[in-house]
């Protein structure tokens, strides 16, 4: 009898995903003239802050530390680029099924709300200044741009074997532990290099393979198994303290603009948020369950992230601001009523387009399973 999968990193890769989709959602609005109108409210403004500049992070952190986790084990195959050949032609199919069938369906729904003036006119003049619909086709066979992720990735599988055999050769705690604080310093100082940078989000490189080396690290070492869970959840509930504390005291102290006030927790790249990262990933360790429904879900945030980052027309950055700046001020809420329609809001959104990124998704399987067949009868025909 096949024994089932266990599903805790399969969620694990699910709340990563909606951490990265939450973050993306608020790109374009926190901190512009579309959150004036919430400037004044300081709490919520902290909660956005720390939505905006914490989860992109985490969420890119947590998917690196989940190839550490398992792949730093991996047998090596006999071609060291095997692995690294199926994965770009893996991203190469959903790009270029993202790139011709989803953005072709969202670009005839485009055109017919725009053409019927189903919505305002408001979001009727964004949809009216967006970019080419092909502004990103050179991308589909080489990533960089908004595909950052799937480029550095590609480049960590490359190197992927001399790099575990040399993490293998690492027996002491403290000296693989002692590595990635060195990288995490290193990175932190070259940050804004064109060295450790790539794409135009100018992202730090090094955030996948600090989390790889971290994944790995959890699996070799365990260093939090003797510590309770009770403690590692006091451990994620101190650092929203500190965030909204340290926000707070920025803002109604010292009168910094809300969108300012930045605690310090590392901008991208830094020691809080791996240490964060740890945190979560040390809870979700110790989960021990399986469900064919988070398995099947977990298979699709791969494309779910193409699908959000890729839609045409920036179709999924524009619908969130104008829910964000033009919907929800209309009702007209003050406060705390403020508050909680905000967060519905945001949460409700995140939500959408992770199941409409997910049904994509298994439309992809779908199509990239019939295509393998059709390949497969080629081959056995030649």
């Amino acid at each position: 009898m096949k024994k089932e999968k266990q599903s805790n990193f399969e969620l694990l890769r699910i709340v990563a995903m909606l951490m990265i989709i939450i973050f993306h959602s608020l790109v374009n609005f926190v901190g512009t003239r579309d959150s004036q109108y919430i400037s004044n409210n300081i709490e919520l403004g902290g909660v956005l802050l720390m939505l905006r500049y914490v989860f992109g992070q985490l969420g890119v952190i947590l998917f690196a530390m989940i190839s550490g986790y398992f792949l730093i084990s991996a047998r090596e195959k006999k071609n060291p680029f095997e692995r690294a050949m199926a994965t770009a032609v893996k991203f190469a199919g959903m790009l270029l099924y993202n790139g011709v069938i989803i953005s072709v369906v969202i670009a005839v729904i485009y055109m017919a709300v725009r053409n019927l003036g189903l919505v305002g006119p408001v979001f009727y003049e964004l949809i009216n200044t967006t970019r080419n619909i092909f502004d990103d086709s050179h991308l589909i066979f080489g990533y960089l741009g908004g595909f950052w992720y799937l480029s550095v990735y590609f480049l960590l599988l490359v190197v992927i074997n001399p790099l575990n055999r040399f993490l293998n050769k690492l027996t002491d705690n403290r000296t693989f532990l002692a590595l990635i604080i060195v990288i995490i310093f290193v990175s932190v100082l070259f940050k804004f290099t064109l060295f450790l940078s790539l794409g135009r989000d100018a992202i730090n490189a090094a955030t996948i393979f600090v989390g790889y080396l971290l994944g790995g690290y959890m699996r070799k070492f365990d260093p939090l198994q003797h510590v309770k869970s009770r403690y590692l959840w006091a451990g994620i509930i101190m650092f929203i303290a500190y965030y909204m504390m340290a926000h707070e005291f920025l803002a109604r102290v010292l009168h910094v603009w809300s969108f300012d006030a930045k605690p310090a927790v590392g901008f991208f790249i830094g020691y809080p948020g791996y240490v964060l990262a740890a945190i979560i990933f040390a809870l979700f360790m110790r989960l021990k369950f399986s469900s064919k429904s988070v398995n099947s879900l977990a298979g699709t945030t791969l494309f779910i992230y193409i699908f959000h980052v890729g839609a045409p027309f920036d179709f999924f950055f524009q619908t969130a601001t104008y829910l964000y700046a033009h919907v929800i001020p209309s009702w007209g809420l003050t406060g705390f009523e403020l508050d909680v329609a905000f967060i519905g809001t945001l949460l409700g959104y995140a939500l959408v387009v992770f199941l409409l990124g997910a049904l994509a998704g298994y439309g992809y399987n779908m199509v990239a399973k019939h295509v393998k067949s059709w390949f497969a009868k080629i081959g056995v025909m030649i």
